[in-house]
């Protein structure tokens, strides 16, 4: 398969969340005024795989400690983020919806850096190495994390003992889907042009090994075609891809491109999925189409292992907080970010499974 990579780099970062550059120490952002938590809960995600399961286990009822007990954080220090990848995502704008919460929570400093590179691999390597001691969090895409890790030939500096989980922000699957006045309008349009002429219809994903470029390869496998692989650091350049007819077809997550749909400028075909999408209930789903390909990505946040418990307890429970604030939880559906909240303990045992699956699908990379 052909594989090329196109550097784009999204500009698309909503007003309301706050701006931060991809070097250097950006400016504190400023404190999003929360409304009064509600305790609301969020829906678990429809099981698909042994993955998804775990998204509906009970969350736990044990009180995270609070921050004066822990002496933590250390009154104006800034607390980072990192994205490993581009800004304007899914993953960028979930983190950049969250980082606000937790500064007003926590009372300290919060900045998004983004460390597009490498599919992840280079902000998990970044994440990996940081000083544990709480003020280094890390955004992680967990299937990308594990396919990486899982790839010999990358030499991942980092394996799953590298990171401590502390919650699941999002669960959801993948679409695949076409430009609005492209020449496709079917997917099996698309199928039929990629069986006629191999490796010419063009393929956007998010990234080598990403679960977008792995969706992308289990439908080339049950379609029997090939596609022209065409891989960009990040959902957000590949949808830009799309739209500006670089690529004919892209991979994409689900949140994010809500306004894309809305408008008509992106027909999502299918998703990844053997349920339909509680957020886009008219998007068929992939297996009723006759394709057997179930593929989700957990956005997950992460500290460096060796991080006291106590703290990783502590993100965890106020994680669980905001995903149940209301207003939050407005601002998410607004975004099309699909909130589904699961703790340290909920997310380890997601990983686990997660594993599992990646393990069954990444040799496709290879071939």
């Amino acid at each position: 398969m052909k594989r090329l990579v196109v550097p784009f780099m999204a500009t698309v970062v909503a007003a309301s969340i706050i701006a931060v550059g991809c070097a250097g120490t950006p400016p504190a952002p400023t404190p999003t005024k929360a409304a009064a938590a509600a305790p609301t809960t969020a829906p678990a995600a429809a099981p698909t795989k042994a993955p998804a399961a775990a998204a509906t286990a009970a969350p736990t009822k044990a009180a995270a400690p609070t921050a004066a007990k822990l002496n933590f954080p250390e009154k104006g220090k800034t607390v980072t983020i990192i994205v490993p990848w581009s800004a304007g995502g899914s993953n960028d704008v979930y983190c950049r919806l969250l980082a606000p919460y937790l500064e007003k929570e926590m009372g300290t400093p919060f900045q998004v850096v983004n460390r597009p590179e490498a599919s992840s691999q280079v902000g998990m390597t970044e994440l990996a190495k940081a000083k544990p001691d709480g003020y280094t969090l890390g955004l992680n895409s967990l299937q990308t994390t594990i396919s990486v890790y899982l790839d010999a030939e990358r030499k991942a500096a980092f394996d799953r003992k590298s990171f401590q989980p502390v919650a699941v922000g999002i669960h959801e699957a993948f679409w695949v889907g076409v430009k609005g006045d492209g020449p496709y309008k079917t997917l099996k349009d698309v199928i039929d042009a990629a069986k006629a002429k191999p490796e010419t219809v063009k393929m956007g994903t998010n990234g080598v090994g990403s679960p977008s470029h792995l969706t992308a390869l289990m439908l080339e496998k049950e379609a029997g075609v090939k596609f022209a692989a065409v891989h960009f650091a990040g959902g957000a350049p590949n949808v830009t891809a799309l739209l500006g007819g670089h690529v004919d077809i892209s991979s994409n997550t689900l949140s994010g491109n809500q306004s894309h749909f809305k408008s008509g400028n992106v027909i999502p075909l299918a998703i990844s999925d053997t349920v339909k999408s509680p957020e886009f209930p008219d998007i068929p789903t992939l297996p009723s189409m006759g394709y057997n390909v179930v593929m989700t990505r957990d956005a997950c946040i992460d500290l460096p292992a060796g991080t006291p418990m106590p703290i990783v307890e502590y993100y965890s429970g106020l994680i669980k907080k905001i995903s149940e604030n209301p207003e939050f939880l407005a601002k998410a559906k607004e975004s099309g970010t699909p909130i589904r909240y699961m703790d340290q303990n909920q997310y380890a045992k997601l990983w686990d499974e997660a594993e599992k699956q990646i393990k069954d699908v990444v040799g496709l990379i290879k071939k």
